[in-house]
């Protein structure tokens, strides 16, 4: 499936996959499995899974169709984790400009920074990576592992705080 709209079919699977990520966990009665893998909270690093298991998943299940699939690895071991950086900073830039915490404003970097992702790739595509396979491989799982374990013992930084406690507006 090599057309010009694959792109537009995986921004609308990654994004409809990240949205039901944001509410699963509530749904599943808070199962502690159903977290590792969705937002327990309000706090922007658990958002940033919206973002990555999503795209990990779909990775997957593109790598068993694949006759190329190191350099699918390759691609996105470097456009998920930049996916994800422009995320948490287009957030905090905003916010940090507007001292809101506007929800829509918000959904709305959650969408470009799936595009932004997806557009990455397809720019890196023409580019000689300068990325191996096993270093891929280890960059996503150790992602993940960091998700693993930030879920349920995050470190006492900013970006793991619950923002659903935080005031709406900066003082």
């Amino acid at each position: 499936m090599k057309t010009k709209f694959f792109p537009l079919l995986l921004f609308i699977i990654i994004s409809i996959l990240g949205v039901l990520l944001h509410f699963t966990f509530d749904w599943s009665g808070q199962n502690r499995i159903v977290g590792y893998f969705s937002a327990v909270n309000e706090s922007t690093w658990e958002h940033l899974k919206l973002l990555f298991f999503p795209m990990l998943l779909v990775t997957i299940c593109q790598c068993f169709f694949s006759k190329d699939y190191g350099t699918l690895l390759r691609l996105r071991a470097i456009s998920i984790p930049c996916g994800m950086f422009f995320i948490a900073a287009v957030f905090y830039i905003v916010w940090g400009i507007t001292g809101q915490l506007i929800d829509w404003v918000n959904i709305g970097i959650y969408f470009l920074g799936v595009a932004f992702a997806l557009f990455l790739e397809q720019r890196l595509k023409s580019n000689r990576l300068i990325i191996n396979l096993s270093s891929a491989i280890f960059i996503l799982i150790g992602i993940t592992l960091l998700f693993f374990l930030f879920t349920y013992h995050a470190p006492n930084l900013g970006i793991f705080y619950n923002l659903e406690f935080h005031p709406k507006t900066l003082p």
